[in-house]
């Protein structure tokens, strides 16, 4: 049975809760009778508010997933290992409520650190403006490299003189 619908699947629930819907989202597919429960595909549009990691300033994130689920009678029975590609939610009486597959799916495809551009420039570490936004004008601090990055030094050094590049 092929749907069409628009609308809201209420709050995100996000680590560091930093994401919400920006408008209402389409979700177009088909549902199929598998027996012991329905089957749904479906592509899921719309757009979701986040905070980029590095200069903290909101923007939106559009958002295109295809979604594909498995709803089913509670049991007590474990899935099959073949199921276990496909998420499984209940069914509540005979209908498949969308909101916690969409919900699942838009969590999933959300960035650990959500960037407002591959070039985002983040905030000033002296003075705390924006980069984006232009420079500061704060003398940029010398810092020597970490142990990390002293130990990389190293080796790197190293290997030149092995191989002869010194």
């Amino acid at each position: 049975m092929p749907f069409d619908l628009r609308g809201s699947i209420g709050e995100l629930e996000v680590a560091g809760g930093a994401a919400e819907l920006a408008g209402p989202l389409t979700a177009k597919g088909v549902a199929t009778s598998i027996g012991d429960g329905v089957y749904v595909e479906a592509n899921v549009r719309g757009s979701v508010r986040l905070t980029c990691s590095r200069c903290l300033s909101p923007f939106q994130k559009a958002l295109d997933l295809s979604c594909e689920a498995k709803f089913v009678e509670k049991s007590d029975a474990a899935p099959a290992a073949e199921e276990e590609e496909v998420e499984v939610f209940a069914l509540h009486g005979k209908l498949c409520d969308l909101d916690e597959m969409v919900r699942h799916e838009i969590v999933l495809c959300l960035p650990m650190k959500p960037l407002c551009s591959e070039r985002c420039k983040g905030l000033c570490p002296v003075c705390g403006k924006n980069l984006n936004e232009g420079d500061c004008g704060c003398p940029k601090p010398d810092e020597p490299p970490s142990a990390f990055g002293r130990k990389l030094q190293e080796a790197v050094v190293e290997r030149s003189r092995k191989d002869g590049r010194t």
